[in-house]
């Protein structure tokens, strides 16, 4: 696996954004999470879900929906632990994130996310499969009242409707193993990093890229020429 990662603040004093990458055993974990700015720093929150995410990966790097699965509940209780003890002292302050996890043994990915991180999943250098995001721009355009690459631009495109920290908690939402083959690239990144780049312009940078370093840094190029607001960060894995 040739594998890529970068986190940028955008114009943001706090980056909220925080990525992580374990490979163990012939197997890889590889997530991204952005955190809420309310109660801990945003960092701190989305820092606390990737070590809990690691962690796990290093007790039990299983690649099954099941261990993915397992990996957001403990990260999510983690979250829970610090609300209500925030609120045993009187505060009333939440601790929310989102997150895309990725497993991989090289032969096949599986992945899980909550919230608006996504994870895009490209074969013979086109999009095969994108995540859905948990926001209510995402169900407008599930109702077709737009297209996809309207989500970008909707201002509901950061209203989750599921995400760590949610009270009631959500399961997170996992996929089928996808068969790995050689040439195959997987892109794992939050909305500041999606926002930017436009679906084709994720294809087009990988088909003229040799490596995951490049197509990265053809990416970044793309999204910091649009201005980011928000943070953003991303892992790219070329197999």
């Amino acid at each position: 696996m040739d594998i890529s990662s970068a986190r940028y603040s955008g114009d943001m004093e706090i980056n909220c954004d925080y990525i992580g990458m374990l490979e163990d055993r012939g197997c890889g974990c590889f997530a991204v999470c952005d955190g809420s700015l309310s109660g801990l720093n945003g960092d701190k929150v989305s820092e606390l879900v990737i070590d809990s995410v690691l962690s796990d990966f290093k007790n039990t790097s299983d690649i099954t929906r099941d261990t993915i699965s397992g990996y957001f509940k403990n990260a999510d209780e983690k979250l829970w632990d610090l609300t209500h003890a925030s609120k045993n002292n009187g505060e009333e302050k939440t601790y929310e994130a989102s997150a895309a996890v990725v497993l991989t043994d090289g032969n096949c990915v599986i992945s899980g996310h909550l919230g608006n991180c996504r994870m895009y999943y490209l074969s013979e250098n086109y999009l095969q499969y994108i995540t859905p995001d948990h926001s209510l721009a995402y169900l407008a355009h599930s109702k077709g009242e737009f297209r996809f690459p309207g989500i970008r631009k909707s201002s509901e495109r950061r209203k989750l409707t599921a995400y760590l920290g949610a009270d009631p908690m959500c399961g997170a939402e996992t996929i089928d193993p996808i068969a790995v083959r050689s040439g195959d690239a997987v892109l794992i990144c939050t909305d500041g990093f999606w926002e930017k780049i436009t679906e084709r312009q994720v294809e087009k940078t990988l088909k003229r890229s040799k490596s995951s370093s490049e197509w990265l840094r053809k990416m970044i190029r793309i999204v910091k020429k649009n201005e980011p607001e928000d943070s953003y960060s991303a892992i790219t894995i070329i197999f």
